[in-house]
């Protein structure tokens, strides 16, 4: 430790920088993600204290035309978290974002700040294997079985039988989006579900 401080003593400052960023790099890159997610959660609370509904946009592309016809079509106010990026081995310059990513995600939900997740098959996937979302059965059964008749035929199942997403092709506006692969709709587990998100649900096709 003594050679190692000694030798730390004798760079430049040139030469500290570059001892410090190739020995904490990944302490400082996570430390910066860290503290950008906060600022940016802080802000969209800040900004969006009257928002209905917390939509978060994983592995996908959105457009500023498909989310401004969902605000429309749902008379909701939505606040959107967009190109969140989930990968299973990120690497290069996705590091940095995927972390960012799944960071941002996980602090939003226990903010209380996350409603509905929106993804590809491998984002949802994820979603539930982290016990994200609730079983989307029991919550309609409860609160809209009239819905839950209409959706069941798009249920996304797990390997125990359960459902824990909606696959989105019955939807219009996303059929619209034009995205090439099935975009897959959870709903965050929580004690207390906005009551929007049935809203959400009935006025998206």
């Amino acid at each position: 430790m003594k050679k190692e401080t000694s030798k730390f003593k004798q760079l430049d400052n040139k030469q500290k920088l570059q001892y410090i960023w190739d020995y904490y790099k990944i302490h400082i890159i996570a430390t910066a993600a860290i503290i950008c997610i906060i600022f940016s959660i802080t802000s969209t609370i800040l900004k969006n204290k009257a928002v209905d509904l917390y939509v978060a946009y994983i592995n996908i592309v959105t457009t500023d035309e498909l989310l401004t016809s969902i605000d429309d079509a749902t008379g909701l106010s939505i606040s959107n978290y967009t190109d969140m990026l989930i990968t299973e081995d990120p690497s290069g310059d996705d590091f940095q974002y995927a972390y960012a990513s799944s960071v941002k995600l996980m602090s939003a939900i226990s903010a209380g700040n996350l409603d509905i997740i929106v993804a590809d098959s491998y984002g949802i996937n994820m979603a539930n294997s982290s016990e994200y979302l609730c079983n989307i059965n029991d919550y309609l059964a409860k609160n809209n079985p009239a819905l839950l008749n209409r959706l069941e035929p798009y249920f996304l199942y797990d390997k125990s039988g359960v459902p824990f997403a909606i696959d989105l092709s019955y939807s219009s506006l996303f059929n619209h989006a034009g995205f090439t692969e099935p975009v897959y709709l959870g709903i965050v587990s929580s004690e207390d579900i906005s009551p929007e998100v049935l809203e959400y649900l009935s006025l998206i096709d």
